[in-house]
């Protein structure tokens, strides 16, 4: 967002050459974010699946994966936009699913979780050592 703005921003503060590097600089630095960010959603979701065989119980710490998911799917549709890519809004299309299923399974397993009572109880609190 920072590398689109910049050329009309420097522009108006007298730096108009600087502008156009500015903003190559910006899209070069989003695209190596992107590519962290798919690096980290891949570890992240091979090691959420690992746990999830083993039996993993339901927290409320779950909530943390919506959130880096929502901004890494509104960053690949801005990046798609910038670039004028139709690869990245495939990609955004699916991580949109992704989001959406992963706001459903963990609003449904904070909802049962309250719902039995059992989701706002530690144990390492409640037991006496």
């Amino acid at each position: 967002m920072l590398g689109s703005d910049a050329p009309a921003i420097l522009a108006a503060n007298g730096l108009g050459s600087i502008g156009a590097v500015a903003q190559g600089i910006g899209t070069i630095a989003g695209l190596l974010l992107w590519g962290f960010g798919l690096w980290w959603l891949a570890l992240a979701t091979l090691i959420t699946i690992r746990y999830w065989r083993a039996g993993i119980p339901f927290n409320l710490g779950w909530w943390g994966y919506t959130f880096p998911l929502g901004v890494y799917t509104v960053a690949t549709f801005k990046l798609g936009a910038t670039l004028q890519l139709g690869f990245f809004g495939i990609v955004g299309t699916f991580l949109t699913i992704a989001l959406a299923a992963m706001w459903l399974l963990v609003g449904a397993k904070t909802v049962a979780g309250g719902w039995r009572g059992n989701l706002f109880v530690s144990p390492c609190i409640a037991t006496p050592n």
